[in-house]
């Protein structure tokens, strides 16, 4: 039986246009994610809770009251160090969302060139660093983004698990399974992904591969480090009722298939409200890529040597390059009229279909440096459709949060970068190997310059004619503001209003940002048992914001005790288009939300 060999790693070579595109990726990612930071503040409910640890002593949990309802505690973590560092403005806060969201580009850049070349994975890195979707979440205090990363890093340690003999990639991806288990509660992603993945492979490559119980072998170790990893975070929950009680919390936004096409119909919506030009840009430049690996599939056609061919040759050549180039933009077209999501799955779907089915005798020139790759490959590619295809069909099982679509973003931008890789291994050479043959390319410049030219200019036009916007760069600072206008007025009303005591109903962003003002007597409540033992001698304040508004429980507390609540006063703000669509609002500029200060008799 003819055992795989040892993957390599992921290139022989890095050649110098590679890593300047790539850098050039990294950089324009970078800089999209710190542009206009000063507007970016804590807003989102869980924003809220994530980034408090810091306002709790160890005798009240040093963390926000429910927290474990929400996340399980690493990315909490990470915030209160980065806060003790930098202090509790934007950097301090976002900071371990914006080095994840950063490090994505870089790590899917190196996932997807490991498993289908070059240009795959300079593709997969312009696809995560132009997208519009992750652009805004890298920018929040919120899991997704962490759980993203580990996400990925574990599929990618679990492909080199199955792959290699060395027993480090178990352990690496049972290590990196548990962080992102202890970012989400859904972190066990991967091994549902891993196992679903090899099964197909296992089957179809039975006389090629080592024995069934290597491969156990290495299930058990992956799965059991994970576990380990993640234990403390299910020996900490025992004592709220054990991880029972959050799994019935999580069961209230499950919609289940009667409610699935409804869920999958709203997200494809939010995702189309929040695209913008980065984007369309990155799309468009896909669509670049594709064009010119594609024309270069058939380039010996028109390179014979014989005069008298050269002139029908150089016709065929030109018409060629123009279907192709229309071809080619066919995903811009398609992008603008139903939006870049939709397109973005056809591609992965293409893909992931070409790399499991259309593989067999394309493989370029480089890849024949290690005959392992006739299986990684495949392997790959199953993980990946199990990936992909697995969380089509769960994620609109739930209330159509836009950020649960992370997870399977991330396989559509391998998926694509799959279809670029199919075209690659057609071509017989990368991208950047292609770029660099500037001699050959000026010899035949109509081979390119069609194709080229009429998908630049498809997305110049979609560009222009198209009001575009950047949901990232709206301003996210309405709570911030209205805690800075309730502290002045404070100031006003009290000689000494640090001696003001503030009880915030359902609003942890709200509470972040009255912590972060600098007032000290801040609490959060979640019923109205404050007002049996109210300090003498002492304003006290209850708060109430669009949260509380929408609570039953507390429209009928409030209802008892009202005549013991004055309203002192109402502050209105626009909430960001993240906010609003999280609560399956459609934007509308006239939406306000109000936040009422009320003294307690």
């Amino acid at each position: 039986m003819p055992f795989p060999k040892p993957t390599a790693e992921p290139s022989a070579t890095y050649s110098r246009l590679e890593l300047i595109l790539l850098g050039i990726v990294l950089l324009v990612a970078c800089l999209a994610r710190v542009m206009f930071f000063s507007d970016v503040a804590v807003e989102h409910f869980d924003e809220g809770v994530y980034a408090s640890n810091l306002w709790f002593s160890a005798e009240q949990g040093a963390e926000y009251p429910g927290r474990y309802f929400y996340a399980p505690p690493l990315l909490p973590f990470l915030i209160e160090w980065s806060m003790i560092f930098l202090g509790s403005g934007v950097w301090g806060v976002f900071l371990p969302s914006l080095l994840l969201g950063v490090l994505t580009v870089l790590l899917i850049w190196w996932v997807a060139r490991a498993w289908f070349g070059s240009s795959a994975g300079l593709v997969a890195a312009l696809l995560a660093g132009g997208s519009d979707l992750y652009l805004l979440y890298t920018r929040t205090a919120l899991t997704d983004v962490a759980l993203g990363f580990f996400l990925l890093l574990s599929v990618y340690l679990i492909w080199r698990s199955w792959l290699s003999l060395d027993w480090k990639w178990p352990v690496l991806a049972g290590v990196a399974i548990g962080l992102g288990w202890s970012v989400k509660y859904n972190g066990w992603l991967p091994l549902a992904i891993g196992f679903s993945g090899i099964i197909p492979w296992l089957w179809i490559y039975r006389r090629d591969r080592l024995p069934l119980t290597s491969y156990l072998t290495r299930a058990v170790v992956f799965t059991l480090t994970a576990v380990i990893v993640w234990s403390p975070v299910l020996i900490g929950l025992q004592k709220w009722g054990g991880y029972s009680v959050v799994a019935a919390n999580h069961s209230r936004y499950v919609v289940g298939f009667s409610g699935w096409f409804d869920s999958c119909t709203r997200q494809l919506l939010n995702l189309r409200l929040l695209e913008g030009p980065f984007g369309a840009i990155s799309l468009g430049l896909v669509c670049l890529v594709g064009c010119l690996l594609a024309l270069h599939v058939g380039g010996g056609s028109s390179t014979h040597s014989g005069n008298e061919n050269k002139n029908e040759e150089g016709g065929r050549s030109t018409w060629n390059t123009m279907l192709v180039g229309c071809l080619a933009g066919l995903p811009l077209l398609g992008g603008w009229l139903v939006g870049t999501t939709p397109v973005l799955a056809i591609l992965a779907v293409i893909g992931i279909l070409q790399q499991l089915f259309c593989m067999s005798g394309q493989r370029s020139k480089s890849d024949f440096r290690d005959d392992s790759l006739a299986l990684s490959r495949p392997l790959a590619a199953w993980l990946l459709a199990a990936w992909f295809c697995g969380l089509l069909l769960a994620t609109p099982l739930y209330h159509p949060y836009p950020r649960l679509t992370i997870p399977w973003m991330i396989s559509a931008w391998l998926g694509t970068a799959a279809l670029v890789g199919w075209l690659e291994s057609r071509a017989g050479c990368s991208l950047c190997e292609l770029l660099s043959r500037s001699g050959e390319l000026k010899t035949q410049p109509a081979r390119i310059m069609g194709g080229v030219t009429f998908v630049g200019a498809a997305l110049l036009v979609i560009l222009i004619a198209r009001p575009w916007s950047v949901a990232a760069w709206q301003p996210r600072n309405g709570l911030a503001s209205i805690s800075r206008q309730l502290l002045a007025d404070l100031r006003q009303e009290h000689a000494n209003p640090d001696e003001a005591i503030l009880y915030i109903y359902a609003e942890p962003g709200l509470f972040f940002n009255l912590k972060a003002g600098g007032h000290q007597l801040t609490g959060p409540v979640a019923d109205f048992q404050f007002l049996d033992s109210l300090p003498p001698q002492m304003p006290v304040y209850l708060i109430a914001g669009p949260h509380a508004e929408r609570d039953p429980e507390f429209v009928k507390q409030f209802n008892q005790a009202q005549d013991r609540l004055d309203l002192v006063q109402s502050y209105e703000y626009d909430p960001s288009l993240l906010v609003r669509l999280n609560q399956a609002q459609l934007p509308d500029k006239s939406a306000k939300e109000s936040v009422r200060l009320y003294r307690v008799q």
